[in-house]
């Protein structure tokens, strides 16, 4: 299954810290507003949790389009990209609420189901793989 449905917005404030020696916000924080977004989404996902078996980030790049500079308040989009027998791909855009019609960076998030015992791969559970296919909140 492949798509693009939109299925979150996070929004977060940009601090004086998250800021590099150029003026702009660092790089490196740009992945930590992505995970945030990624895990407010997830954790709202109960029936994701499966104690032994979940999710693990296994690859995760971003393209950076435009500086992101404080003061500003970033809104990350999540997108359910694609999704396969053990994995899922989240595209993430980012943007600012004071310039919402420009991505400022987006980002792929690949993560995979597995045995947190055996650390192994396991295809994804039926009812995870029905979720992302019905689910178009």
């Amino acid at each position: 299954m492949s798509s693009s449905s939109l299925k979150s917005e996070t929004r977060l404030k940009v601090r004086w810290g998250d800021m590099d020696a150029l003026g702009h916000v660092n790089n490196a924080v740009y992945f930590s507003y992505i995970e945030q977004a990624r895990v407010d989404w997830l954790s709202k996902r109960e029936h994701l949790n499966h104690g032994t078996e979940g999710f693990v980030l296994i690859n995760t790049q971003c393209t950076f389009l435009k500086p992101v500079v404080y003061p500003a308040n970033v809104i990350v989009r999540t997108y359910l990209k694609d999704v396969g027998n053990s994995s899922v791909t989240l595209e993430h855009k980012l943007t600012t609420e004071e310039d919402s019609e420009n991505n400022y960076a987006i980002a792929e998030a690949k993560m995979v189901w597995i045995d947190y015992k055996a650390g192994k791969s396991r295809h994804l559970p039926k009812g995870v793989i029905d979720f992302f296919q019905l689910n178009q909140e």
